[in-house]
């Protein structure tokens, strides 16, 4: 099964005119009969009729469609990813016929989860009593791409004066990931139409700016009201008089989510639309925030798309991530990572840079990397760059581990997660990125990155000085860590999976940690004394 990462965007809109198509699909677990299922590709995968929520490609139980797509009860959904590989597919989902002799305006309004990846396409078509036109589609290399809440598309040009007009949904694919449709429903327009298709523009830590498209004509205008997440609306920051079709907001805190809600005012008496929202932006991550000492788990998607740069050089459209929902070792904990898909076609060859860091040179820094395979061989490897790009200048090669034997599925990782710690340093001054690199053959394993951290160092003799020791004590549940001359900065406990389970500031030569919390198991502790680190493993018993 494969495993996406949701996009947080919601449109919910509706209306109340005369409608002349309505399809809800509570009618049973079954696609209505008066609705056909027209298989074009005769591969016999077709749409289906479901009741849980659960999204396709998502850790169940889960009410995904539900909390996101705005379906409810029954409805229709293309399961590409449930039918599996081998059959192309080509349905379409067609309505009834219905008329809309009677209309001048018409709108067609669904529900609806699209989830792309994997070549997966939705195409949305109406029948004009001769011809399917198109009038929305759905595509994109990966989930970023997705789309899903309330659509609205005003159909007047196709429909309008049609006795004979259909509608359908056509997917094509082939274990891709799925579409699911609910709330179907073919109405005369209102007099004056919602904004539609948001795109954003320029985006910073302080600033958002929003397009939209207007079906109006001449003379609109646009109010908003806008907030903090979560906000009531009337409550918020008020916009009126808008005569163009984009904003910019502005005086915004970093790494922020706000809503906004938007409706159209137009000229010659037709009044005002409905009102578009909540719709949801987050400003970047602040990215001057990154310095030494360094530590990364990857726990903020955010600061990942804001700060971090990726290079799909082998061009097969998959490329570093982050994953924030995926429980690896069944504790009811989500882990976080990043990770690098599988090429199925091309030799992998995908990078991932790390913000760019301040360093002297002449000092001796030290890079921390922990990370696990899985279902089959992986490799990675790590460098100092000049320049967040596979062709920039390497500095220095931290390391390079190649067909590392991964398990065959996510519950069958490396028993032990891989740590490397290397050290570099830079003959001069200068502003620097630690680069790793996903390489192999197609078919190869996954690599899982739990930790990127980067520090000074203490040399290994300066550290050893210190006599280090530690001890465990299971009838108490607590380790005991003793320097004899320096005090502790630090510690920080692993699972075998490289998840960072604990983290605890220290000040003392000795100091008592306690672990009851923790279950049972195998953990790599790193302690820190002086800006430097020292990596050892443990039992808990």
């Amino acid at each position: 099964m494969k495993k996406i990462t949701l996009l947080l965007f919601l449109l919910s809109i509706s209306f109340s005119f005369s409608q002349v198509l309505t399809e809800d699909f509570e009618g049973g677990l079954t696609i209505p009969a008066t609705w056909s299922n027209d298989d074009i590709a005769g591969g016999g995968e077709v749409w289906i009729i479901e009741d849980t929520g659960e999204a396709v490609g998502f850790l169940d139980p889960n009410t995904i469609y539900y909390t996101d797509g705005n379906l409810s009860g029954n409805y229709a959904v293309m399961d590409s990813d449930g039918f599996g590989p081998g059959t192309a597919e080509e349905v379409a989902l067609t309505s009834p016929v219905f008329s809309c002799a009677a209309l001048t305006a018409v709108r067609l309004s669904y529900n609806h989860f699209f989830t792309a990846g994997y070549g997966g396409q939705g195409f949305v078509e109406v029948f004009n009593g001769t011809t399917w036109l198109q009038v929305a589609s759905y595509a994109g290399a990966d989930q970023d791409a997705s789309s899903f809440g309330g659509e609205q598309i005003d159909v007047s040009t196709e429909l309008a004066g049609v006795a004979n007009a259909q509608v359908r949904f056509r997917w094509v694919g082939d274990y891709a990931w799925g579409w699911a449709v609910d709330d179907v429903v073919v109405e005369e327009g209102p007099s004056c139409t919602v904004p539609t298709d948001f795109t954003a523009g320029t985006v910073t830590t302080t600033s958002f700016e929003v397009s939209w498209l207007d079906g109006n004509g001449a003379g609109t205008s646009w109010e908003l009201d806008w907030g903090a997440e979560g906000f009531t609306q009337g409550t918020g920051t008020p916009v009126f008089g808008l005569t163009a079709p984009t904003y910019d907001f502005m005086g915004l805190s970093a790494d922020t989510t706000y809503d906004f809600y938007i409706r159209s005012n137009c000229s010659g008496g037709n009044g005002n639309s409905e009102w578009v929202g909540p719709i949801s932006f987050t400003t970047l991550f602040d990215c001057t925030t990154f310095g030494i000492p360094y530590d990364q788990n990857f726990d903020n998607d955010n600061a990942f798309q804001s700060c971090f740069t990726v290079e799909d050089v082998d061009a097969d459209s998959i490329a570093w991530i982050t994953q924030q929902d995926l429980d690896l070792d069944g504790d009811m904990v989500n882990e976080t990572f990043a990770t690098n898909g599988n090429s199925t076609a091309n030799d992998k060859n995908d990078w991932m840079f790390s913000p760019a860091f301040s360093l002297t040179g002449g000092t001796q820094y030290e890079v921390s990397t922990t990370f696990n395979m899985f279902n089959g061989d992986g490799s990675l490897e790590a460098f100092i760059v000049n320049a967040p790009s596979s062709t920039a200048t390497v500095e220095a090669t931290l390391f390079s581990q190649a067909n590392v034997t991964g398990q065959t599925a996510l519950a069958d990782l490396l028993p032990t997660a891989i740590t490397e710690v290397n050290t570099f340093t830079p003959l001069a001054d200068g502003d620097y990125h630690i680069a790793y690199r996903s390489f192999g053959a197609a078919n190869t394993g996954f690599v899982l990155m739990f930790n990127s951290s980067l520090d000074t160092t203490l040399s290994v003799s300066e550290f050893d000085s210190n006599n280090f020791n530690y001890s465990y004590n299971k009838d108490t549940d607590q380790l005991t860590i003793e320097s004899s001359n320096l005090p502790f900065d630090r510690i920080e406990l692993y699972s075998i999976l490289g998840q960072k389970v604990k983290a605890q500031v220290l000040s003392q030569t000795s100091e008592v940690i306690d672990l009851s919390r923790l279950t049972d198991g195998v953990y790599l502790a790193t302690v820190t004394i002086n800006g430097s680190s020292k990596t050892f493993k443990m039992v808990k018993q």
